[in-house]
């Protein structure tokens, strides 16, 4: 009785999952709507306004009159920073590395803007 219950109740859930199945499946109509391309809204940027700096350039030669300059200067505290021949070139070579990478990243904001607005 039991084993007869049982095989009831299994062929019925498989009748209710295969019956489930049966049903069919349902096509999703699918389409395509092209969009121009929004002009950027990027302005230029404007080029950078530097601050003038005073360098002073300290050689064996010169050193004691620069340090009597600097130390009667008014204009408040001083601090001297020193770079060694091939410290300067280092940091000059810097600089250029850091006009290369803007200049790079320039070319992709143009290349950018030419591939969103151009027809």
């Amino acid at each position: 009785m039991v084993s007869l219950i049982g095989n009831v109740l299994v062929f019925g859930l498989i009748a209710i999952l295969l019956s489930s199945c049966a049903a069919g499946v349902k096509v999703i109509d699918t389409y395509k709507i092209e969009k121009k391309r929004e002009p950027l809204a990027i302005e230029n940027p404007a080029p950078l306004e530097l601050q003038d700096i005073d360098w002073i350039i300290i050689t064996k030669e010169n050193a004691e009159e620069v340090f009597e300059k600097v130390k009667n200067n008014k204009n408040g505290d001083y601090a001297l920073f020193a770079l060694t021949d091939t410290g300067y070139e280092k940091l000059a070579l810097n600089f250029a590395d850091i006009r290369n990478k803007l200049a790079e990243q320039i070319q992709i904001i143009l290349s950018y803007k030419e591939y969103y607005e151009s027809e």
